[in-house]
């Protein structure tokens, strides 16, 4: 059985404006980490908002153990659907310590234990005599999560909660975020717009483009056989080459750009080799560019139908201007 289930639902906030969200379904199964990402403005906290009660969608319904939230005859109320909401502001009250904000839910103090294990979870312990301004951003952050995790809640909504913690400290967070969620089996639905953090968070992902669903799957499986060129892009670099080129290749989509089966490989895929092997294609071009990026080296090769990114070590040399065979190392 599904926890939540989302059947077609649409949002359009104005009449000349194109939907925030138009005929979105998916669903989740508990105990899993579902992530939505999307770029700017493709309809991701309109979702979750929705799904929170905060807005009602035009059509569709959505349901939370089969029994309905929201649908064209039903509406249950925020504080009656059983979701915790963390956003991305913490949301905290600032004349309450963080004792007093982590209780404040209903139902928060009913178990002490639990309570006490995910304060403890989130090391948060010393810091309950405390005002949030009293405390860091990544200690505000955990304090927000363990407010909405302290209620129970069938399902954990998280609106971009680390968007505003610098590098380091959203990497020490997500690992903590993590481990509560797995520790106390909650469901949980995720916004953002960092790729890396969702790969990583994420049992499953929904990718968004311009209100409409584009693509739910794995992690890996959105990686490695993405269904469109957003979704390619949206996840890294990605070279696409026009299908005849590379035949034997399982998979491919439609470019809508350019109308043209493709298939999509990325720039680690590919290396530069003095004879090529007849297992796999090989294109022999003219360098355009190198570009150091740090770990690897970024070169663009101009080959004589379409132009290549690939990422060589600094072991490999290479310059602008010479001319290199390059192969399909690891097709996926």
């Amino acid at each position: 059985m599904n926890l939540l289930t989302i059947q077609g639902i649409s949002k359009q906030y104005t009449v000349n404006t194109p939907p925030a969200v138009d005929d979105v379904s998916f669903d989740c199964k508990p105990g899993e980490i579902v992530s939505i990402i999307g770029r700017s403005g493709s309809g991701k906290t309109t979702i979750l908002r929705m799904i929170a009660g905060l807005e009602i969608p035009d059509k569709g319904q959505i349901k939370l153990y089969e029994k309905k939230l929201n649908s064209a005859s039903v509406f249950v109320s925020p504080e009656k659907r059983n979701c915790g909401l963390v956003f991305q502001d913490y949301a905290l009250f600032p004349n309450k310590t963080v004792y007093q904000n982590i209780t404040f839910g209903k139902g928060s103090i009913d178990d002490p234990e639990h309570l006490e294990h995910l304060v403890e979870m989130a090391d948060i312990g010393s810091l309950a005599d405390r005002f949030p301004h009293e405390i860091s951003g990544g200690e505000q952050q955990r304090v927000a999560l363990v407010r909405a995790l302290a209620t129970c809640p069938k399902l954990l909504l998280l609106d971009e909660p680390l968007s505003h913690l610098d590098p380091e400290l959203k990497e020490s967070v997500r690992s903590k975020l993590l481990t509560l969620l797995h520790s106390t089996k909650t469901t949980a639905l995720y916004v953002s717009h960092d790729i890396e953090e969702t790969m990583t968070m994420s049992d499953r992902m929904v990718v968004m483009r311009r209100g409409r669903l584009e693509q739910v799957g794995t992690p890996d499986e959105i990686y490695k056989r993405p269904s469109t060129a957003y979704v390619a892009q949206l996840f890294g670099k990605t070279n696409l080459i026009p299908r005849h080129f590379i035949p034997g290749h399982a998979h491919a989509f439609t470019d809508d750009m350019c109308g043209h089966e493709v298939v999509p490989t990325r720039p680690h895929q590919w290396m530069i080799i003095e004879k090529p092997s007849a297992d796999s294609p090989s294109f022999r071009g003219r360098v355009q560019s190198v570009l150091n990026c740090g770990a690897y080296q970024e070169v663009a090769l101009e080959t004589k139908d379409f132009t290549l990114t690939l990422h060589v070590t600094h072991k490999t040399p290479v310059r602008a201007g010479e001319t290199h065979t390059v192969q399909w190392i690891f097709p996926e």
